[in-house]
């Protein structure tokens, strides 16, 4: 009888090229040796699946025939598995050797349901990529201290929103309850989205400082991409409607159209009018289904609309600059 692994890590590919097998040989010398991986290759095109080498009965590969986007993927290869940690790992990164032991260690040491990492980024090691994500109460998300010097990042453990989603754990009780990703969100914004519903039913979101990972960075879709763009914006729209408690919703509705407006706006100077306009139209074509999700949602929730005030990010200059929003740990109730 196979003994069940503690963590099945889930990593997703499509057309990922000379990433996907820097990715896999990283994974292969994890210190922590406990896991088991299901690739999950979404009908890549460029002979990526074809040319992995996966010689060891801890990968498991399943080739889909059509590319069912990130997040349902995602799901596909956590529903695999029954291991008591989830693993997201995007194709496009190279965690550290000892990344999935430090990452393990902070949420088993916190009681976390939710661990993310310290991204650096893979154009520029001395920069980062982000150490979690902070949202703003107004609908904007952002991994904190993109771009920043790497000696930004924090070097202890801390609070923060929510992992981003290149390499975050997350407990499977609670992940496979709250229904994993969004499949409608197809990808983009999607680890915001369970981020937040997870805060809505009480978990908790620590940031794991020494659980390090080389992040390229939308290395596949393209960063500024009228792909990258559509899904960003209109997820992003969907994830406030979904999950914003109703005091905060009515309160915040008129800011958060301003600032819709505005990013319309300023696309236009970028050459993307079309495209964010398009995307804002598919967030209200779709609301239907967002909104029968938000009664759903609001009815399972269990923090309180000041609880989840003060998990966010009120500040406009740390909005402005994509600061880090780390919490110290102090804050984190002991009796969990």
């Amino acid at each position: 009888m196979t003994r069940q692994s503690l963590v099945d890590i889930v990593i997703v590919n499509f057309n990922g090229g000379d990433f996907i097998s820097d990715c896999i040989e990283a994974v292969k010398n994890q210190t922590l040796s406990d896991f088991h991986v299901y690739l999950i290759d979404n009908n890549s095109t460029d002979g990526s699946a074809e040319r992995l080498s996966l010689e060891d009965d801890r990968f498991t590969l399943v080739r889909n025939t059509e590319n069912v986007g990130f997040a349902a993927a995602c799901n596909q290869g956590a529903a695999l598995g029954s291991a008591p940690w989830i693993a997201m790992l995007n194709p496009d990164t190279t965690p550290t050797p000892d990344w999935l032991e430090e990452a393990v260690r902070c949420g088993d040491q916190y009681q976390a349901e939710m661990v993310g990492s310290t991204l650096l980024s893979k154009r520029d090691p001395s920069k980062l990529d982000g150490v979690g994500d902070a949202y703003s109460p107004f609908g904007l998300a952002w991994r904190g201290g993109f771009d920043w010097p790497a000696e930004a990042a924090p070097d202890s453990d801390g609070l923060i929103f929510g992992p981003c989603a290149a390499a975050a754990l997350y407990r499977r009780n609670i992940y496979m309850d709250a229904g994993g990703f969004d499949e409608d969100f197809f990808c983009y914004v999607e680890d915001v989205d369970l981020a937040y519903r997870l805060r809505l039913f009480g978990a908790v979101c620590v940031h794991a400082s020494q659980a390090k990972v080389y992040h390229f960075g939308s290395g596949i879709s393209g960063r500024r991409s009228e792909f990258t763009i559509y899904h960003g914006t209109r997820n992003r729209v969907w994830t406030w409607v979904k999950n914003t408690p109703p005091v905060m919703f009515v309160l915040g509705l008129p800011a958060v159209v301003a600032v819709n407006l505005v990013f319309l706006s300023r696309s236009a100077f970028h050459g993307k009018f079309h495209c964010t306009a398009r995307a804002l139209i598919g967030a209200l074509q779709g609301m239907g289904p967002i909104l029968r999700s938000r009664r759903d949602i609001q009815k399972r929730r269990k923090a309180s609309t000041l609880e989840l005030a003060q998990i966010m990010t009120w500040s406009p200059i740390k909005l402005l600059t994509r600061a880090p929003d780390v919490r110290p740990l102090s804050q984190h109730k002991q009796d969990r």
